[in-house]
């Protein structure tokens, strides 16, 4: 019997074909919404964890508070000097790798091209915190530091630029007049879905990395403040401890403005990046509703189709229920056909949905991350779609009676 009711509802699905793609457009394009929507914010996430994974969660930039100074304070703008790196380093609990950054924009120049660039002056221990990987050379050593030697890292991008043809290591580049040896070359960063926030051509490609002192040298000035101090939280779990106890340990030697507001502000990439993540989420969530919304709507759409079709068999139904057709034969055969037409319209809404997510990777280039377990959420969703739109009709079928029904016209 089940599969004689199984036979019937395909052959009605298939005798109404305009009823039946009708149906079918409403569960496909609410589903392959719901499904592109989700699909997209998990792209957005991968492009910030992408932009945030040379840093990880447990870093802290210290810079100083421009917010204070623009809510009202007079005070004159502070920089970090190395006697604050040095106090971050010997009274920091909490922290680790403390990593000044000096950056000036100047012009490189080889016998081959020059080109304008910034370029960043630090510590070794810079090198290790974004954990470089070479595509040529080595990194700075800690007795080139220490000896003040004018060596320097160059973006991918830089050595084809300056070294056309030929390999950087080992030539020298003139940076602001001064000739400065080309130790190592950086392994070139790709967008790794396509798209970036940033570009590296245009930031890590397109790096030159000196040692502070070198730096001081080279631009022939005494490297007394810092623009920003890269820190590592000791652990995850340390990362607040962290935060206070830098704003506790530079406010004892710079104070606080008039207002009372610290003179520096640590940003933590633990917080930053569950607030974006919680931004993404709660866009997705609000979006991945209004398709939900269209879903519902899809489903009315779907009922009014149906009790149609109830209407227009109704002689049918009396004709079965007259030579012995039980209600719930009719019940299940109506339920039946909403399943199978809202289950197929579910299967090829994910199709689409993978189709869609590959033609805006393709032309946009924003990565579209369809998760499996959304894939069947959906499936799961258009299933439900179709007995909740299918049951009113069903019943209402299912409850005519036969003489009744053989009248109708």
């Amino acid at each position: 019997m089940g599969r004689l009711l199984l036979v019937e509802a395909l052959q009605s699905l298939w005798a109404h074909p305009s009823r039946t793609i009708l149906i079918l457009l409403g569960v496909v394009v609410g589903l392959s919404a719901v499904i592109v929507v989700m699909a997209a914010g998990e792209g957005g996430k991968a492009i910030i964890m992408e932009e945030f994974q040379g840093m990880g969660p447990d870093t802290l930039i210290v810079q100083p508070n421009w917010a204070a100074r623009s809510e009202g304070g007079s005070f004159r703008v502070e920089f970090l000097t190395p006697e604050d790196v040095a106090d971050l380093e010997r009274y920091g609990r909490f922290i680790r790798d403390v990593t000044p950054v000096v950056q000036l924009r100047t012009v490189l120049e080889t016998r081959y091209a020059e080109k304008q660039l910034t370029v960043t002056g630090t510590t070794l221990s810079f090198i290790n915190f974004w954990e470089f990987s070479l595509a040529e050379g080595r990194l700075i050593t800690e007795e080139e530091v220490r000896t003040k030697e004018k060596v320097a890292i160059v973006g991918s991008l830089v050595a084809e630029e300056l070294f056309p043809g030929g390999n950087a290591v080992g030539e020298y580049v003139r940076i602001a007049g001064e000739p400065v040896r080309v130790v190592g070359v950086l392994a070139r960063k790709e967008k790794t879905y396509g798209v970036s926030l940033s570009d590296p051509d245009e930031t890590f490609n397109n790096s030159v990395i000196l040692p502070v002192y070198a730096f001081e040298r080279i631009f022939s000035r005494r490297t007394q403040d810092y623009e920003v101090v890269f820190c590592k939280a000791v652990s995850l779990e340390r990362v607040l401890e962290a935060k206070r106890e830098i704003l506790e340990i530079l406010e004892k030697r710079h104070g606080r403005t008039a207002d009372g507001l610290h003179k520096f502000m640590v940003v933590d990439m633990k917080t930053q990046i569950q607030m974006i993540d919680q931004v993404i989420g709660t866009i997705t969530t609000a979006v991945a509703i209004l398709a939900g919304i269209a879903l519902l709507v899809a489903a009315i759409g779907i009922m009014n189709v149906m009790l149609v079709s109830v209407k227009e068999r109704t002689r049918e139904i009396g004709i079965r229920k007259a030579i012995g057709a039980k209600r719930r034969h009719v019940v299940v055969q109506f339920l039946l056909e909403s399943l199978l037409v809202c289950g197929g319209g579910g299967l090829l809404g994910i199709g689409v949905s993978y189709l869609v997510a590959y033609l805006v990777g393709e032309w946009a280039g924003w990565p579209v991350l369809i998760d499996l377990k959304v894939v069947f959420f959906a499936f799961f969703l258009a299933l439900a779609t179709g007995m909740l739109s299918g049951v009113y009709p069903a019943g209402k079928a299912g409850s005519l009676m036969p003489h009744e029904a053989l009248r109708y016209e």
